[in-house]
């Protein structure tokens, strides 16, 4: 009897449902005709080399209570040349978090209100030719003796496989009308339907009226193979939530609800080893020492898995970045003394697992406003100072940072600066962004330092000869008024949370203005941890 074991997880799988998922598989292999069988000495004539190998990948995507077992058949083609780049585009977290800004707000069509349709393409690869010579071994349930398999279309675990299906749903759009953006080719945007897309993978988020909607269904269904997950809309008959890239996304009367993945949190308080009781805190850190380390069980490769998992979820917990990239600047070398961080972080996760941010209704935005902060030397062994920065359109929050700086700033009219730049550069490419999906915004830049507003907004470096000259493109933007700059208390600076540790107060007063707001329990659609 053979065992199967989850490869995300290590949990052990329920045989009969694995060798069904596997079944399933083939059967897609062969619908769609993957590879033609043909002798292995055609592989060893053509490409000098044996055939690549291959595997079965087995997860349970959902919980023990709601299986949903995925296998997946995967090449195993390594990267052995350097130089062949075979690179596919994937779009940013705040692309999707734009689109439901868009969505919330009342925009071209407002008599018309709009809806998302949530599309997977089942088998995606399996709908892009191969355009390699390509010759894999064939999986136990389906080989045959002296044969290997010749793809036709593209494979999992194959290296250009990505590249190939993103250039078939790319030519499949552009043939019905839409047009990609320039910034990141992965969002589109139909002129004359209005509406919005983003491609995640096999993940299609398109935004729209109800009758532009069905007019894409038709086109896309007699295209490929898809599975319409959810409509989410304000209609009776339209679905209220949904899970996507396994966040959860809601729909209410007052706008939209979308919060990161609460397992994530659950595994980092599983995983540092906090029990049922354990007691936890109301911050992720706190300034100084967190006490005495004494003889702590302490292994580096936990502290790594931790720190790269909390840092995942930190993209949709503005709450968690500071904390997690102080924690994540320890990966490389962690020590014992670090470990404190972590459990720290864990501590809070045990009390505030779940974080939602709310998309509220609002008129369509013509303005991004960035705020930017800095804390000078925060590095007490480097001396180097982080930069933090949150994106809001209009009252959404679309985008949250914490970096530390690369350039050891003199002084902290410098840092601050640098926290300006970068600030800026994320606001503009949101810009970009907007513009290829038919919306024009300014920028507003809002800091509490008067010393970096200063260099921000005159020509040349002036007094502060040290100042990186590479740096110095933001006084172009702000001269030809496509920024403009604004000074702001710094008690009022939303950012302030990304650059240090704060008090509870603190913490909760700035997130209620990027109207995140925390949740008791869990939402209805979010599996339970395995």
């Amino acid at each position: 009897l053979t065992e199967h074991w989850d490869d995300v997880s290590g949990e052990q799988l329920d045989g009969e449902m694995v060798d069904k998922a596997r079944e399933e598989e083939l059967e897609e292999f062969r619908k769609h005709q993957v590879y033609e069988k043909v002798p292995i000495k055609e592989c060893w004539e053509n490409t000098g080399k044996a055939p690549i190998g291959t595997r079965w990948i087995d997860i349970n995507k959902g919980d023990k209570d709601k299986p949903e077992y995925r296998s997946r058949l995967v090449a195993q083609d390594i990267k052995r040349d350097k130089r062949d780049d075979l690179f596919a585009a994937t779009p940013p977290l705040e692309a999707k978090k734009l689109l439901f800004a868009i969505v919330a707000s009342s925009g071209s069509r407002p008599f018309k209100p709009f809806k998302i349709d949530f599309i997977d393409v089942r088998r995606a690869y399996f709908h892009a030719r191969a355009r390699r010579l390509v010759y894999v071994k064939l999986p136990p349930e389906d080989d045959e003796e002296g044969m290997c398999g010749r793809l036709q279309q593209a494979m999992y675990g194959t290296r250009d496989a990505a590249q190939n299906w993103e250039m078939a749903y790319t030519e499949f759009l552009e043939t019905i009308g839409f047009k990609s953006s320039l910034v990141n080719p992965c969002v589109f945007f139909h002129e004359v339907q209005g509406l919005y897309l983003v491609v995640h993978g096999d993940d299609f988020t398109i935004a729209g009226t109800e009758e532009a909607l069905d007019w894409f269904r038709g086109l896309i269904s007699g295209s490929m193979d898809v599975k319409f997950r959810a409509r989410l809309g304000p209609d009776v008959k339209d679905d209220k939530s949904v899970r996507i890239l396994n966040r959860v996304v809601e729909w209410t009367n007052d706008g939209l609800r979308y919060e990161a993945d609460q397992r994530h949190a659950e595994i980092v308080v599983r995983d540092v080893g906090l029990k049922e009781g354990s007691k936890g805190v109301s911050t992720p850190g706190m300034k100084g020492k967190e006490g005495e380390v004494g003889d702590v069980e302490f292994d580096e490769s936990v502290y790594r898995s931790v720190a790269a998992r909390g840092n995942y979820l930190a993209q949709d917990r503005p709450d968690l970045q500071y904390a997690l990239k102080e924690v994540c600047r320890n990966m490389s070398k962690p020590t014992k003394d670090d470990w404190p961080l972590v459990k720290r972080v864990a501590r809070y996760l045990l009390n505030s697992p779940r974080l939602v941010l709310n998309v509220r209704k609002q008129a369509l935005p013509n303005k991004i406003i960035v705020w930017t902060d800095s804390d000078y030397a925060g590095c007490s062994e480097s001396r180097k100072s982080t930069s933090g920065g949150v994106v809001m359109l209009g009252n959404h929050c679309v985008k949250s940072w914490s970096t530390t700086q690369d350039i050891i700033a003199l002084s902290s009219g410098e840092a601050e600066y640098y926290a300006i730049v970068k600030g800026i550069s994320q606001a503009l490419g949101m810009k970009h962004m907007l513009h290829d999906l038919g919306i024009d915004v300014s920028i507003v830049c809002k800091t509490d330092s008067s010393a970096a507003k200063s260099i921000a907004s005159r020509r040349g470096c002036g007094r502060v000869r040290h100042i990186e000259v590479s740096t110095l493109w933001v006084q172009e933007k702000v001269a030809l008024g496509i920024v403009e700059m604004i000074k702001i208390p710094g008690t009022e600076n939303l950012a302030d949370i990304l650059t240090k540790h704060v008090d509870r107060s603190t913490l909760d007063k700035h997130l209620s203005n990027m109207n995140i707001v925390r949740r008791e329990g869990r939402h209805d659609i979010m599996p339970n941890l395995a």
